[in-house]
């Protein structure tokens, strides 16, 4: 028989957080580890594999292989859709957001992008090419839901205005990660392919990242408190600036910059580590923040590291003090019952903390969603990271996180089971 699980949601106790007490701990260890000389210059430098380091990819599981290029062949004829006026029109006609319209192509390219990462025999460039001009074409990459954080009127982007939204942010991120892969193929067949490439992406976000301060998301103005989109869109602008940027002075500004928005989110953060909209939001909560982290470790060679930080390590524990058993979690505030839970980002994230429970919880994870035998989702650079740890992860010790109780006084969350495990 299951063991009880308790679930107390508190909702009149003192709310205390460390917004009181801004520690802007990753500027703080920005200075301390002195980022202007540990940046790497060239993000080759981080020894993520491109498309020419075929010894990486001819290793990974043929299953996984043969996942991916199946995947694929099924946009080998893919009809690429135009995003129509009337597409964004309808967010303020009838308040659809037409989700799929994005999703779509979005889907499409790493689809493509991963299956010639797997194969290596140039069958679907082609189609990868036409992916990168469709976007080059493209008036703006975010959601019609989040037009209006224009000073345009809402219904349409406008072309004057660059703004960045998640979708804008995600796409960022895909094409950045597109262009460093596969940069020398597309030389190949016409130098304007990543030339226009790069243009668009630095024209749509990273322009419009260094040369604004008032987005929302950012936290700099403090209107308002920031959320994961926080986290979430920072984590994408940091890695086109990464990938991207040329000049060192301003890709350490951006770099600042990026790490001073993250700073008003964790200060903001309750100070027992709780995700307050949820499990469910971790992902882009706690774990967007992780992916922030490690990118700048990586980037600095191991210099920048704050995984000794309480707050870094109680918002990664979070995730397994919020879990009752797979696949269920607790499914307070806006959160769902069920969550994928990202077991790359569980596991590497207890391993950098030293949270052991953490670890083994990531690895279990990974055994439950067949890691080895099927394709990890998410965008490319988590499917990349995924395989680069995936024999690491499913031959560690695994074990369900079934501790025996928590309290999170902060995020006002408790819970308990009649005995661990």
């Amino acid at each position: 028989m299951k063991n009880l699980f308790l679930l107390f949601i508190l909702i009149e106790l003192p709310f205390a957080v460390l917004s009181a007490n801004h520690k802007d701990i990753l500027q703080q260890e920005a200075l301390e580890t002195g980022l202007a000389q540990s940046l790497v210059k060239d993000f080759s430098e981080l020894g993520f594999p491109d498309y020419d380091d075929r010894n990486f990819w001819n290793s990974l599981p043929s299953v996984l292989c043969e996942e991916y290029i199946n995947d694929a062949e099924k946009y080998l004829d893919y009809d690429w859709p135009a995003v129509k006026a009337t597409d964004y029109l309808e967010i303020i006609r009838s308040g659809d957001r037409r989700q799929e319209v994005y999703a779509a192509p979005r889907a499409a390219l790493t689809a493509l992008v991963m299956g010639e990462l797997a194969e290596g025999k140039g069958r679907f460039i082609d189609q990868i090419v036409n992916g990168v001009w469709y976007y080059s074409e493209q008036t703006w990459w975010g959601w019609s839901a989040h037009i209006t954080i224009q000073k345009a009127p809402h219904g349409l982007p406008d072309t004057d205005e660059p703004v960045i939204d998640l979708g804008v942010g995600e796409i960022t991120n895909i094409l950045s990660w597109t262009w460093f892969l596969f940069k020398n193929t597309f030389d190949e067949i016409h130098p304007l392919i990543a030339k226009r490439l790069k243009n668009e992406i630095l024209k749509k976000a990273v322009i419009p990242f260094y040369e604004r301060d008032d987005f929302w998301w950012m936290g700099f103005d403090g209107s308002r408190s920031v959320n994961n989109w926080n986290p979430w869109t920072n984590h994408n602008m940091l890695t086109a600036i990464l990938i991207l940027e040329d000049d060192q002075a301003q890709k350490l500004k951006g770099v600042m910059k990026v790490i001073r928005s993250l700073d008003v989110f964790v200060n903001g953060y309750p100070a027992d580590g709780g995700c307050d909209e949820g499990p469910s939001y971790w992902r882009r909560a706690g774990a967007s923040l992780f992916q922030c982290i490690d990118l700048l470790n990586r980037a600095t060679r191991g210099k920048f590291d704050v995984y000794d930080k309480q707050l870094i390590q109680r918002m990664g524990s979070y995730i397994y003090k919020a879990y009752i058993d797979y696949p269920y979690f607790i499914n307070f505030a806006d959160a769902d019952a069920t969550t994928d839970s990202s077991p790359q980002i569980i596991y590497s994230y207890g391993k950098a903390i030293g949270d052991t429970t953490m670890q083994k919880f990531g690895s279990f994870m990974a055994r439950k969603q067949d890691w080895g035998e099927r394709t990890p989702g998410g965008k490319i650079d988590e499917q990349i990271m995924q395989l680069i740890h995936l024999e690491e992860i499913i031959s560690s010790p695994a074990e369900n996180a079934l501790i025996s109780d928590f309290w999170l006084p902060d995020t006002e969350v408790a819970g308990a089971r009649d005995q661990e495990g």
